[in-house]
């Protein structure tokens, strides 16, 4: 019965490791979509100085690419550390799967022997009958 506790807890350390590596997904998510939308900005920003005063965006236009160009190494750093999240999560799930395949394994094994005892017990009252006749 301790390898089944052990393996209980070690299925409920794995569903908490899951729960986490799915927060810390959502996280690089919402990261990665604040990101995204901080380019869009930046871009936008770029073609809207453009068409407004093209003497001022000649002045602005250095500022206007420095942002979209940290905009852009953020949203590539925001994308592989949601790539990064989602291995991890991956790995917990794979985790997680085993110890539930081993449970099930363990208990499959149990219902065979308990089955095996049973069947014994069937075959020796089936010969005591017999012996008794």
């Amino acid at each position: 019965m301790m390898a089944a506790d052990g393996l209980g807890a070690l299925a409920r350390l794995r569903r908490l490791q899951v729960a986490e590596a799915k927060r810390r997904m959502g996280q690089m998510l919402a990261q990665e979509a604040a990101a995204t939308a901080r380019l869009e900005t930046a871009s936008l920003a770029l073609r809207a100085e453009a068409a407004a005063d093209a003497v001022a965006w000649r002045g602005w236009l250095g500022r206007g690419l420095a942002e979209r160009d940290r905009a852009a190494l953020a949203q590539d750093q925001a994308a592989a550390r949601r790539d990064q999240a989602q291995a991890a999560l991956a790995e917990a799930r794979a985790a997680e799967r085993a110890v539930e395949m081993l449970r099930e394994q363990r208990a499959a094994s149990a219902r065979r022997r308990r089955l095996r005892r049973e069947q014994g017990l069937l075959d020796d009252a089936a010969r005591r009958g017999a012996a008794s006749r």
